[in-house]
């Protein structure tokens, strides 16, 4: 059925009826690839045979072109002028006169008794020799009864001599074939599909095709294989995109193939079975623009014949009207195309690649092209797939980020660059998987033990291998560091790693090279702002050591408010936070750590690793707020999204929060699960360490096993104090030790422990201190416990501990009971069986090693102890040594 082409048939008729009548006739019929030229010269055709024409064709093909006469052949085949002419015309490049007059005579003789049509499809594939031969007849034609009519598409050269003389003769009519218009679409899809169902898909259909007559012909050839009518491109669709390209011209072709691998990447048929899809860009429609360049260095052509290979693209509607392939069937249809191979496939990516860095691409482009093809060996295909993961991790695809991440780490030579490079993609996949990059992080300390690894790399190697308690090699690494180097951040660096290993690895101090044991020096007033990453290691440390609480509050909030610093470096966020908490500031330290956990839109996706952070630092400010289920909450979250093998030697600090949370609500055998989970052996020489040891001990302690308790309280003070590092900001240890103490019945040990010249780090801080009044409280008479639980009650108010409000609320509450309450009677005195229990209870022993002790049952424990609270008019075992030693 011949659409949107009445037009162009009713011309074309007429100029038969002027050849009819011996005046001679010319036409052209200018169309794109597949624009429907051959079947609008076929319409006529038929027309002309039904008038008494006599009909004569020929085919311009590719694959004769090289033959002289294979054109002229089709209309005479009398002449048989290919097997007789044909190597006598491939010495001379010209026709010889004798067979141009021969032509000439045997058309006058076809025309001799009924008109003439001669029509040549495709007349830019036409042969030298046959072109020599058209030309010879359009001269002398204009006086008789013949017409010639020829179609061509734009792309082709070698036929221009004989379209100029064509468009010489003034009965030469030229005719420009467009796409099908979305009537002529309809009208097309009424015939196929029925007129109820025309009108419906018509937009698709046109935007699918742009009008190209075949590409639509073969989607209604896919929807009747899937006995539908919505369009979907399918193996008819795709056979039809090749076709049209093919038929194109070569340089069509290849610009099409560049433009499909520059907008998309077709995984089915890329050597790399992780490739991705990349970002195209906007081809360009002069010579001189760069994406010329672009376009030109990826199909490998000169710059001048791209404009018009695109020209071509879009006037066959393979390209939309940016020059972009019109849909993604038509790019995965160029590249999955069999005439493809896949050296030249790769060979493709290359050239993009090349060009798209040449050219200053974003990495996310370049970087497509290097996971769908082969390693390239340049020294910027490490660089260009880590920056591109970080770009695709800021936008939330972790799994594309894992991917082009993977390939970065392969393609990093052995160069000291390609091992920095190497370094710096494994550091960007830490914050993925840190468990899957301690391979590489081995594998890279061998080889900063050759001296291939610049310094600064050195030292981010050595922060990551402490991490996850690769003791050994961080050492040797580390003793390849110089003092200097030429790098200026290499200082930087250098002095986060100094401060770290003072206040997180400080039992691994003592073994690294001097350059490390060196303490970093803090800047004078006068001195320049420290980078971010300096000023928030040297404020937890300052924190730690009993500095100004106003300074490191100062400091903490100009870290975290430098713009974008949780995007870029979360560890200082986490670092400044931390801060914060340890100085008691801790509405600051709410604020900050809610702030950065809630949803920004327009920033960029959080990494599981991040959020792991930010929920564990939000969970111990939650603790130290005194709000224990919902620091429990924030706690399980960060270990859920970070495998506890990720922590490295920093699973005890999480562990710990979460333990002591659990066991403020009572939920003693969970606290005891945590505490029970093993931890890297490396573990007990960081400061982590300590907050767990201290957890354990409050965990004895609400389990009435003060001695255990009071074990695990000294071991956090000898670390800590062997450190450097006593302060109770990490761990009131002290306070708890008292506690213990009091439970054991020696209140003199507790008064002194918390004695004010011995615990001069307790009273510094407002939580501690206010931790050691509430327990001094318990050692003092009645009448003089209030005041001191007030004092305590205020400081805890100070620092918004709600947790140690309530506890000192209930203690007021039980001082103001028994400040009004008698005495128990002289005479009161206790059954033999409950003395027993009372004196080994007393002594620290919990109910179950009391009952073995007396080879009784535990509840029978437990209702002797019962009914010696009732008599002594006591609520707590520690007030047990006391009585009995009162007589009572």
């Amino acid at each position: 059925m011949l659409v949107d082409r009445e037009a162009e048939l009713a011309t074309l008729s007429a100029a038969l009826a002027e050849s009819a009548r011996g005046t001679g006739a010319f036409a052209v019929v200018h169309g794109a690839t597949a624009l429907g030229k051959t079947e609008l010269l076929h319409a006529l055709r038929t027309r002309a045979t039904e008038h008494g024409f006599t009909v004569r064709t020929a085919l311009g093909s590719p694959t004769e072109q090289p033959f002289p006469y294979a054109l002229v052949d089709q209309l005479v085949p009398e002449l048989a002028l290919l097997a007789t002419e044909s190597d006598q015309d491939e010495a001379q490049h010209t026709v010889p006169p004798h067979v141009l007059r021969r032509i000439y005579h045997a058309t006058l003789a076809l025309a001799a008794d009924r008109p003439l049509l001669l029509c040549v499809d495709d007349l830019h594939y036409a042969d030298h020799a046959s072109q020599q031969c058209l030309l010879y007849l359009v001269r002398r034609l204009r006086t008789t009864r013949a017409a010639l009519v020829v179609t061509e598409a734009p792309h082709g050269t070698a036929h221009r001599t004989l379209l100029a003389e064509l468009q010489y003769q003034p009965r030469t009519r030229h005719l420009f074939l467009s796409p099908l218009t979305p009537r002529g679409i309809t009208r097309l899809l009424a015939h196929h599909l029925g007129e109820p169902a025309a009108a419906r898909p018509t937009a698709e259909f046109h935007r699918l095709t742009g009008g190209n007559p075949l590409l639509l012909r073969a989607l209604l050839d896919d929807a009747a294989a899937t006995a539908g009518t919505v369009p979907r491109p399918g193996a008819a669709y795709r056979s039809a995109v090749l076709a049209c390209a093919h038929r194109s011209g070569a340089e069509a072709l290849a610009v099409a193939r560049a433009t499909a691998v520059l907008g998309t990447t077709d995984t089915a048929s890329a050597p790399h079975p992780d490739a991705p899809r990349a970002t195209g860009t906007v081809p360009p429609t002069s010579p001189d623009s760069p994406d010329t360049a672009l376009l030109a260095a990826t199909a490998a052509l000169a710059p001048r014949v791209v404009p018009q290979a695109l020209a071509a693209l879009t006037a066959s509607a393979l390209h939309d009207d940016h020059h972009r392939p019109r849909h993604p069937a038509v790019a995965e249809a160029l590249l999955a195309d069999p005439d493809l191979s896949s050296a030249a496939h790769t060979a493709l990516r290359a050239r993009a690649a090349r060009a798209l860095h040449a050219q200053g691409a974003p990495a996310v482009a370049v970087a497509a092209q290097l996971m769908a093809g082969a390693p390239l060996g340049e020294s910027w295909e490490a660089p260009a797939l880590r920056a591109a993961a970080e770009e695709h991790l800021a936008a939330g695809d972790t799994t594309l980020a894992a991917r082009y991440l993977r390939c970065a780490v392969f393609r990093a030579d052995d160069s000291p660059q390609g091992l920095a490079d190497r370094l710096a993609t494994v550091a960007v996949a830490w914050r993925l998987d840190p468990p899957g990059v301690i391979t590489q992080l081995r594998a890279l300390a061998g080889h900063a033990r050759t001296g291939l690894l610049p310094p600064r790399a050195i030292l981010h190697l050595v922060q990551a291998l402490l991490w996850h308690g690769r003791e050994e090699d961080a050492i040797t690494a580390a003793g390849t560091l110089p003092d200097e180097d030429a790098d200026p951040r290499y200082a930087t660096e250098l002095a986060v790693t100094r401060l770290r290993l003072t206040h997180t690895y400080p039992g691994t101090l003592p073994w690294m090279p001097a350059v490390l044991r060196r303490p970093s020096p803090a800047p004078e007033p006068t001195d320049p702002p420290e980078p971010v990453e300096v000023a928030a290691a040297r404020t937890l440390h300052t924190a730690l050591t009993g500095g100004d609480p106003d300074a490191v509050a100062t400091a903490a909030e100009r870290v975290l408010r430098t713009p974008g610093i949780v995007d870029h470096r979360p560890d200082a966020v986490v670092v400044a936070i931390q801060a914060l908490v340890y100085i008691d500031r801790l509405d600051a330290a709410d604020a900050w750590s809610d702030r950065f956990l809630a949803p920004r839109p327009g920033f960029p996706t959080p990494t599981p690793v991040r959020e792991a952070l930010l929920h564990q630092t939000r969970s111990f400010v939650l603790l130290r707020r005194g709000e224990p289920a919902a620091a429990c909450e924030h706690g399980a979250h960060a270990l859920d999204l970070m495998p506890e093998a990720g922590w490295g030697t920093a699973l005890a600090f999480p562990l710990a929060v979460l333990a002591e949370a659990h066991t403020a609500l009572g939920e003693h055998d969970r606290a005891a699960e945590l505490l029970d989970r093993p931890l890297p052996e490396a573990t007990h020489r960081t400061i982590f360490t300590v907050p767990h040891q201290h957890a354990r001990g409050l965990h004895h302690l609400a389990l009435d096993r003060p001695r255990d308790a009071l074990a695990c309280f000294v071991s956090c003070g000898e670390t800590l104090r062997s450190w450097g590092l006593d302060t109770p900001a990490l761990a009131p240890w002290r306070t708890g030790a008292a506690e213990a103490w009091l439970a054991l019945g020696r209140p003199e040990r507790a008064v002194r422990l918390l004695d004010d010249r011995q615990a001069a780090p307790v009273h510094r801080r407002p939580r501690a201190r206010a931790g050691a009044l509430r327990v001094l409280a318990a050692t003092e008479p009645p009448e003089r416990r209030a005041a001191t639980l007030t004092r305590a009650l205020e400081l805890y108010r100070a620092c918004g501990d709600r947790y140690g409000i309530s506890r000192t609320l209930a203690d007021l509450d039980t001082a103001a009971e028994r400040h009004r309450t008698p005495a128990p009677a002289p005479g009161v005195v206790l059954t033999t069986a409950e003395r027993r229990v009372a004196v080994l209870a007393a002594q620290g022993l919990s109910n179950r090693e009391v009952a073995a002790e007396l080879s009784i049952a535990v509840s029978t424990v437990e209702q002797h102890l019962t009914r010696v609270y009732r008599k002594y008019r006591i609520r707590h075992r520690r007030e047990l040594r006391t009585r009995l030693a009162a007589g009572t």
